[in-house]
């Protein structure tokens, strides 16, 4: 007795169960990159700057985007699913090339719906492009101002604790200091988003009774000596501290002496650094928290 098979060609059988292999490995695929509801906050891995991926179900917000074209797509390319080409917010933090640098390659690439960045005079060839490209693209943009407040949904907000208006003069730098301070919050968890702001803007959020205590800090300007004072720090009360930073890096980040207050305040196993650990990513439900480091 003849069976099914003898009647259909071998190639058609072939391209069935190839066909059939695609499917699975695309379900599969889906299924492993499927949203949940917790959010997952992934400080980026691009050498000597800043880079943060805030994910919850399909949103993402970007802020900044460090030095290097490269290093930020390849890192989103990890993160974000590859049909996945839009970013719901980009934000940039303060103008200077380690923090827009990437962020121009992501305006290029992905369908950006909303910007938020700091209106600070500088000039720069990468940040004038960044300019050019906002406004030929028609995104829409806000400027950040202290008491701003973005709600993410599903109790996830964002903050903005600086710059403040009028903005600071006369300090160490302005570029930095009038660099944008972020909270993220949900539930009881939070993250404290320092930038490159230095000192004195850390008392003045002291002095102004900004909201800083939180779980995470991202440390202020890379670790450098400049920032993360121990006032600063016993308000903030973190319990786990992350620096981005490049690997053997010309300014000597981190400084010891913050390594040093850090460790008194968090523990020295709590301390990540980028150029040791690569990107590390903190997955919460907003009581309790993950963290995965990926390298």
């Amino acid at each position: 007795m003849n069976k099914l098979s003898d009647f259909i060609p071998k190639t058609y059988i072939k391209w069935v169960l190839l066909s059939l292999a695609v499917v699975a490995m695309l379900l599969w695929l889906f299924g492993v990159t499927a949203p949940d509801d917790k959010l997952r906050v992934s400080f980026l891995d691009v050498g000597q700057g800043d880079a943060i991926l805030i994910q919850r179900g399909n949103q993402q917000v970007l802020i900044d985007g460090g030095p290097s074209p490269q290093a930020i797509g390849l890192e989103l390319g990890k993160k974000m699913p590859f049909w996945d080409r839009t970013i719901e917010m980009v934000v940039l933090t303060h103008p200077s090339a380690d923090h827009v640098t990437g962020l121009v390659e992501v305006l290029n690439r992905y369908n950006v719906e909303q910007v938020l960045y700091s209106d600070l005079a500088y000039v720069s060839g990468i940040y004038n492009e960044w300019l050019r490209l906002v406004g030929q693209k028609g995104n829409r943009c806000s400027f950040a101002r202290a008491g701003q407040q973005i709600d993410l949904g599903g109790g996830v907000l964002l903050e903005v604790l600086n710059p403040p208006r009028p903005l600071l003069t006369g300090t160490e730098s302005d570029i930095d200091n009038n660099g944008m301070v972020l909270r993220l919050s949900m539930d009881e968890i939070s993250f404290l988003l320092t930038a490159d702001t230095m000192w004195e803007v850390e008392l003045e959020l002291i002095h102004g009774r900004a909201k800083l205590n939180s779980t995470v800090l991202k440390v202020g300007h890379h670790g450098s000596a400049t920032s993360t004072t121990p006032q600063f720090l016993a308000v903030v009360n973190p319990r786990i501290a992350v620096i981005s930073v490049g690997a053997d890096n010309e300014y000597g980040h981190p400084a010891d002496k913050v390594i040093t207050s850090l460790a008194e305040k968090t523990g020295m196993g709590n301390i990540y650094r980028t150029s040791d650990d690569g990107t590390i990513e903190f997955i919460t439900d907003g009581e309790r928290m993950w963290i995965k480091k990926e390298k």
